[in-house]
């Protein structure tokens, strides 16, 4: 965008439904947007008792981050980065696979060598990406407690063992809930959800006041949630990323010009 020249998505207030606003507000606020930050959910950490646990009783082939919430929980919050990291303290690391590239890049921040990024990022993409591999092995999936058991059980499927510890939690963000009502009533063009979480709290929030907002998914599940709500998607990213969210937010809204 030149400087001086209104970007594609002058004009318009487009919410950020996630806890942190981060890339996405940056990447829409360069294109002339007017991010309203209205965060739906709080992430905070679980019990570390059994990723403990597991960690001290086995080896483990690979682990698999699904969101950089759980690589923050793992590696920073419970200090365990050195077991992840080559050359650390057991002697031996397992393989990193990420599901995005997002994910991958602060893996890499963090000091972990990243084995594999599915071409498709998302969670049947990586189911994808193992399938192709050759042998099995024991993986370690830390996860959300609310995360569906699809990688889990597919993952099972391909002939890995697979040990899932809850890693943090997602909860209710109140205070946000009732501020993106608020904003709502200020006057909103779209909303970008990026977790299934925060559409059901954005429904408990307004009801059916956000069906005449073009709605934005960042995958295939939050898309899904914002169906069983009853509401449609506008578009949904094709890479699993604040990046991929705010492409597919830019392309739509070109389109309706």
């Amino acid at each position: 965008m030149n400087e001086g020249t209104p970007g594609r998505l002058h004009g318009l207030r487009i919410a950020i439904t996630r806890e942190q606003p981060g890339e996405l507000a940056g990447l829409l606020q360069a294109e002339g947007a007017t991010v309203v930050h209205s965060p739906l959910i709080r992430i905070v950490a679980a019990d570390n008792s059994e990723l403990l646990r597991l960690l001290a009783s086995h080896e483990y082939d690979w682990v698999v981050f699904t969101s950089s919430n759980a690589l923050r929980f793992v590696v920073v919050e419970s200090g365990l980065g050195h077991t992840l990291v080559p050359g650390g303290k057991t002697g031996r690391s397992p393989n990193v696979a990420c599901v995005g590239e997002s994910t991958a890049e602060e893996a890499r921040g963090l000091g972990l060598r990243v084995h594999l990024v599915p071409k498709r990022q998302h969670l049947k993409g990586l189911l994808e990406a193992f399938a192709a591999l050759t042998g099995s092995g024991r993986v370690l999936y830390p996860r959300s407690e609310i995360a569906p058991p699809t990688l889990k059980e597919g993952l099972q499927a391909l002939g890995f063992a697979v040990d899932d510890p809850v890693v943090y939690r997602t909860l209710p963000d109140r205070q946000g809930m009732t501020a993106f009502a608020a904003q709502l009533k200020r006057g909103l063009d779209a909303v970008a959800f990026a977790s299934p979480s925060a559409v059901r709290n954005a429904v408990t929030a307004v009801d059916d006041a956000l069906k005449p907002l073009r709605l934005y998914s960042i995958g295939p599940s939050t898309s899904a949630a914002l169906r069983e709500a009853g509401l449609e998607v506008a578009a949904e990213a094709a890479e699993h990323s604040a990046a991929g969210l705010a492409q597919a937010i830019i392309e739509k809204e070109c389109r309706s010009d």
